[in-house]
């Protein structure tokens, strides 16, 4: 089955890309479609929560790293274990800054594991996503500036290509701006059709 990794960073409208294009799907653009849509750090939750690590999403990241490899390799096979049977986009983080710098959201040990067929970013300008983290009153994110979110998109960019190279899938970059989500969306859903057909 097909195994898409969607990311982008906090704010740059990954999940909602997701959502919206999946939507396109059920208003009858296109049948035989099927993917199902999972979020890695969702699965990761879970099974921290039921160890009893953490109480909410946000508090992962602030788990010692060993910690945090464990569950991620929990979530990892869990999501090789559905891929047996569906087709799956799964939407996470490409690098996850840290107060020691970036990590890398799929080791070559879950890449190794999982073999994904395509990797798409969704990046949006840095003040977009400055506003839609001030909107978002759901999470508990971490302040940065405009500097801050260029490097960090530029970080996605450079190891999304290094995955690239560790997988032979392909990189697709997607652009999520304000006012333009119906783009984005029809973007990734002509990417899900394509998919669907090799």
């Amino acid at each position: 089955m097909t195994l898409i990794i969607v990311t982008g960073m906090p704010g740059a409208g990954s999940s909602t890309v997701i959502k919206e294009s999946l939507q396109l799907r059920k208003e009858g653009e296109s049948e035989g479609i099927e993917f199902i849509p999972r979020n890695y750090g969702d699965i990761m939750f879970e099974a921290a929560r039921e160890r009893g690590l953490v109480e909410k999403r946000d508090e992962l990241r602030k788990l010692p790293g060993e910690k945090q490899r464990e569950i991620q390799m929990l979530a990892c096979n869990k999501i090789a274990e559905w891929r047996e049977s569906m087709n799956l986009i799964i939407d996470t983080h490409c690098t996850i800054k840290t107060s020691a710098g970036y990590l890398p959201g799929l080791p070559e040990y879950v890449l190794r594991e999982l073999k994904p067929d395509q990797f798409v970013l969704i990046e949006a300008d840095p003040d977009e996503i400055l506003e839609r983290r001030k909107r978002d009153k759901t999470r508990e994110r971490d302040v940065e500036n405009r500097t801050s979110i260029e490097e960090h998109q530029f970080m996605n960019r450079a190891i999304s290509m290094a995955y690239a190279c560790l997988t032979g899938a392909s990189v697709k970059i997607i652009e999520n701006h304000d006012g333009a989500l119906s783009k984005a969306a029809s973007e990734f859903f002509a990417l899900l059709k394509m998919l669907s057909k090799s």
